[in-house]
């Protein structure tokens, strides 16, 4: 049976929609339902874009506290998202912890830390470092990459002048756009 997940996710000219996906089970992660080349919509006769997630009771935030409008449905396209996160406190944590250590001892490989830059949009990037699991440059053929225990710096530009800001995430846990991604290093 179908259920819905809480999301965020930041789009590439600054949007933050909060809402719910549609998932067709709770142990599903959201990063495999995204990555998925058909995505799951519950009714599949609402889709416009091909290469979109169908998103339900949606806010879109323009900072931590201001709702600039709501939405019953919105189809945001994958194109667009630069990061998402979700609700699931377990999902960056124990759960991806363990898949990751198997698929880690599979191919021998270290987890790793990762520094990713990513494209500039409307004077604004981010500066996002976080823990990678897996084979990187195997995941990087995917739309979205997991990362833990993650810091994200916003660098963004006002009347001529660059500035940061730190990014809270409830859970460190982000899936980062591999089309965002400009520059980065394995420490």
């Amino acid at each position: 049976m179908a259920e819905e997940r809480k999301v965020v996710v930041v789009t590439s000219m600054g949007k933050k929609f909060r809402g719910f996906v549609d998932i067709p089970n709770a142990s599903l992660r959201t990063t495999d339902l995204l990555n998925s080349a058909n995505i799951f919509w519950k009714d599949p006769s609402e889709k416009c874009f091909e290469n979109a997630v169908l998103m339900h009771n949606v806010q879109l935030v323009l900072d931590e506290t201001s709702v600039c409008s709501k939405f019953d449905t919105l189809q945001v396209k994958l194109s667009e998202i630069i990061y998402f996160h979700d609700d699931l406190e377990t999902i960056g944590d124990e759960k991806e912890k363990m898949r990751a250590s198997t698929m880690v001892q599979k191919t021998k490989e270290n987890i790793q830390r990762v520094t990713i830059v990513t494209t500039e949009v409307s004077n604004s990037f981010y500066n996002i470092s976080g823990t990678f699991f897996g084979l990187f440059k195997k995941k990087s053929n995917d739309k979205f990459i997991p990362l833990t225990d993650v810091a994200i710096t916003e660098i963004y530009k006002k009347e001529g002048k660059w500035f940061q800001r730190q990014i809270e995430l409830p859970h460190k846990f982000i899936c980062i756009s591999t089309s965002h991604i400009e520059a980065m290093t394995m420490e």
